[in-house]
């Protein structure tokens, strides 16, 4: 049988080949994750932004898996300066509910400055992230300074898709002040 490696190999770099088979076999098979490590860790431009995929699928279904691979995500994968896995590590990034205040608000600056990344999609997935980041207890000021941003984002935002994203997130954090309020 192959790899997981081996099945995302295939195509070129910018579709998604089997990430979402290969994500299920993870979730049958947690054991495997490390391979989706691995791949991150490659050369190889599609097996890493398919392996980047499967990981958010994955993280998705089953944010838990993600636990012991924390420091990694925070260091390394991090680093990694390609649009695709920067927006998947956004998302796999807000899934991680046991980050320490000092790593979530590193994460939150690290991430704000993608705000100026070359994507739309990296943009808007930041400041999607940026917002959930803030979102945990003890983060008031880093809330404030999101929702400002996201009024920034929403009135002069760089492009369509950033401010469409930071629509949506105005709802989210109006419903969530509401939500407190009541």
């Amino acid at each position: 049988m192959p790899t997981l490696l081996d099945q995302l190999v295939e195509g070129p770099a910018y579709q998604v080949g089997r990430s979402a088979e290969v994500a299920a076999q993870v979730l049958a098979r947690p054991e495997l994750i490390d391979e989706l490590f691995d791949g991150l860790a490659g050369e190889d431009e599609g097996v890493r932004n398919r392996a980047s995929g499967a990981l958010e699928k994955v993280s998705a279904a089953r944010p838990d898996l993600l636990r012991p691979y924390k420091r990694e995500l925070l260091t390394r994968v991090s680093r990694i300066d390609h649009w695709v896995v920067r927006s998947r590590f956004c998302q796999m990034l807000a899934r991680l509910d046991h980050l320490t205040p000092a790593e979530r608000r590193r994460m939150i600056a690290l991430v704000r400055g993608w705000l100026d990344d070359r994507s739309s999609v990296v943009k808007a997935v930041a400041l999607d992230c940026v917002v959930q980041l803030s979102l945990a207890p003890g983060f008031a000021a880093e809330r404030t300074a999101a929702a400002d941003l996201v009024e920034e984002c929403a009135a002069h935002g760089a492009t369509p898709a950033l401010r469409a994203r930071a629509r949506l997130m105005r709802k989210q954090l109006a419903k969530l002040a509401r939500a407190a309020s009541a």
